[in-house]
């Protein structure tokens, strides 16, 4: 039994006795935090190359002062403008002469400390190594996955977080980071096959309407012997149960049983699934060892690679 399986075996109980100790659950700091957290002090106001702490300051505020018309989803369409309307910020984000809060708080930090203490999935180290992040929102962990080294391809369907990620990248001149205005779905593109070593897909597979496809795709962006790191929301079933939880932008909830079951079918291979966390999320890994075919009864998009 591996270090992974133990403290999976392990968290129910953990989770059981924080309750009866009131309802309160101490998240565990992972080994990996402290270096990560000391990584993303690269993106501060004394390393700018091209703006003053001052303009950077302004142009931030400009950011959260955006208003985006263009987005849709919830019935309500009071409710979808209070949601899609303004700049949310993704994540903490210290620059030093100024620091944002973000709504996920320092949520990139844990999901990336998880792939490297609890799965043993990466290293602290991915030099060298191209990864795409699915999902970059305003892109800290695309940040801190280049402060690792890696070549970064961040994209996001909203592009107003796109253009603020483009503007970081200039900003501070990360020469190993591209951001890119695009959907993943728009990944069955030719440019994107067979591609990258690390695809991160976290906090994305609870927004898609088709979670077998877009799974699917990202093991086609990976290359050979490539993993898929996820991260999404999850519920404690032993079974392999969908909850069609729709809720603002989210559609689905899946167990971990689920999870692993879906990852399977799309050919990943080597898959290490944890349990749920106590804020209810749930972490994956996934190998692709080679390029094979699918079941495609009932595939929703018959020519899918």
């Amino acid at each position: 039994m591996n270090l992974h399986e133990i403290k999976c075996r392990f968290e129910p109980i953990r989770q059981r006795l924080a309750r009866l100790r009131g309802g309160h659950i101490r998240r565990r700091r992972l080994p990996s935090e402290a270096y990560l957290r000391d990584l993303m002090l690269t993106y501060q106001t004394k390393n700018l190359s091209v703006e003053t702490a001052a303009s950077f300051k302004a142009r931030i505020d400009e950011f959260l002062a955006l208003s985006d018309y263009q987005m849709e989803g919830l019935e309500d369409p009071a409710a979808q403008r209070a949601q899609t309307l303004s700049f949310r910020w993704g994540h903490d984000h210290d620059f030093g002469t100024c620091k944002v809060q973000g709504q996920l708080g320092d949520h990139h930090i844990r999901v990336v400390a998880e792939f490297i203490d609890v799965f043993g999935a990466i290293s602290r180290s991915l030099e060298g190594l191209k990864v795409l992040d699915v999902g970059c929102w305003t892109g800290a962990t695309s940040l801190l996955l280049c402060a690792m080294g890696a070549q970064v391809l961040a994209i996001d369907e909203v592009k107003k977080y796109v253009d603020y990620v483009s503007y970081l990248k200039n900003a501070f001149s990360i020469r190993n980071l591209e951001a890119q205005h695009r959907s993943l779905y728009d990944l069955t593109a030719a440019e994107f096959q067979d591609r990258f070593d690390l695809v991160l897909f976290a906090g994305v597979l609870y927004h898609v309407t088709d979670p077998v496809v877009a799974l699917r795709i990202t093991f086609n962006n990976l290359r050979d012997g490539g993993k898929c790191l996820v991260e999404t929301t999850g519920f404690r079933r032993r079974r392999p149960v969908i909850s069609y939880a729709r809720r603002k932008w989210n559609w689905f909830d899946l167990s971990p049983a689920a999870l692993s079951q879906m990852m399977a079918d799309v050919g990943y291979t080597e898959i290490q699934v944890g349990q749920v966390t106590p804020d209810n999320r749930l972490y994956a890994v996934g190998r692709r060892a080679t390029h094979l075919d699918m079941r495609r009864d009932g595939l929703s998009i018959r020519n899918l690679r």
